[in-house]
């Protein structure tokens, strides 16, 4: 029988935007596309010591140490995406959508579970293309020392959540 147990976790949830659509309309170039996500986004989650729980299709769910190595993964990640898109063809850009949350998890196996897991992939769902989505739980939950430059977003309603939640854009 496998064990399973509660703890607070940082996580994040990545997704291509219009990945169903590029699928549609090519899929081998799709799938190309893809692989090179993958190669560049995989290394920097390694760097700042997260660890993929699971990819579903074109996202990507990770666990970090801390808030802050999830935040400066999401800005490297789009940073270099910017950087690579910049010289891309339009057919050929990847743009993802990022959310970040802290909270508590159900880990059993290799594997979270549980409500937080749920309303961090719905922040990830409204974060901005090319941007980066962050519960006030995470954000609030950083030294005043780090200075990083957020926008609240205000209260927003989140698919099957049944409190509005307070989100900030990370920049």
């Amino acid at each position: 029988m496998s064990k399973a147990n509660n703890l607070n976790s940082t996580i994040m949830f990545t997704d291509i935007v219009g990945y169903s659509a590029m699928i549609n309309k090519n899929q081998n170039h799709a799938l190309n596309l893809l692989s090179t996500h993958d190669s560049i986004i995989e290394p920097i989650i390694s760097n700042y010591n997260g660890k993929i729980i699971k990819k579903i299709g074109d996202a990507i769910f990770a666990e970090f140490p801390n808030p802050l190595s999830s935040i400066n993964t999401a800005i490297d990640v789009q940073s270099n995406l910017l950087t690579r898109n910049n010289i891309s063809k339009p057919d050929d850009q990847i743009i993802i959508r990022i959310g970040l949350h802290m909270g508590e998890v159900i880990r059993k196996d290799n594997d979270l579970f549980g409500h937080d897991v749920n309303l961090c992939s719905r922040i990830e769902s409204i974060a901005p293309k090319g941007g980066i989505a962050a519960s006030s739980e995470l954000v609030n939950s950083l030294d005043k020392k780090h200075d990083i430059f957020k926008r609240e977003m205000g209260h927003v309603k989140l698919k099957n959540i049944t409190h509005p939640q307070k989100i900030y854009k990370i920049y």
